[in-house]
């Protein structure tokens, strides 16, 4: 046995009671048979176009979220969507592009999610602690959250952080798998008909 793991410490999951009583789910009209004609053009998807977003416009947006309360691990972001993505709700089908302003002073408490995170610096000054390393970041600057890495954020300057912000979230929430735990010990799931990380 692994000597990190004591067995006192592992949390087994519990499992389902009565088996008997559990009802066996004899159709699921849902899962479908296709051939290779039909399934191929089932997988063409419509195009996507390309898609601009002036800074003119996402700026006064971005200042008045700037005014809303932080709650929680709460961040403050206007998300780039391009409707042609659809359900995906992307940038691109696979990649969210979010702007994410700070307020000077202002900590986003510790969070961490299975999406990675690139954060490109547009405006201000401050620093991350990405799992338990201090980053310090301004103007110009690039820096990279692994997927479930915890990160926190804090504003030290004097005027609003603004952070560009890449993430492939879009691709994990397709795949059912996007989780977060924000803040840490509160965590979630994100599949059909759950939500949200910033909904008390």
């Amino acid at each position: 046995m692994n000597e990190a793991i004591k067995p006192s410490s592992v949390k087994m999951a519990e499992t389902t009671k009565d088996h008997g009583k559990v009802p066996t789910k004899k159709k699921t009209p849902w899962a479908k048979f296709m051939t290779d004609d039909e399934y191929f053009p089932y997988l063409i998807k419509k195009n996507v176009r390309p898609a601009m977003w002036r800074w003119k416009d996402v700026e006064p947006q971005l200042q008045e979220v700037a005014g809303d309360p932080l709650r929680r691990a709460d961040r403050r972001f206007i998300a780039l969507v391009n409707a042609d993505t659809g359900e995906a709700g992307g940038a691109v089908p696979s990649a969210f592009i979010g702007i994410q302003i700070l307020n000077p002073g202002e900590h986003i408490l510790p969070h961490r999610h299975n999406s990675y995170a690139v954060y490109h610096i547009l405006q201000g000054s401050g620093y991350s602690i990405l799992e338990g390393e201090k980053f310090e970041w301004e103007r110009g600057d690039t820096f990279v959250c692994p997927a479930w890495a915890v990160h926190e954020h804090i504003n030290t300057g004097e005027e609003q952080a603004i952070q560009y912000v890449f993430q492939d979230m879009p691709a994990r929430a397709m795949e059912r798998n996007l989780m977060w735990e924000e803040p840490i010990g509160r965590s979630f799931h994100m599949v059909e008909g759950e939500f949200s990380p910033h909904k008390d």
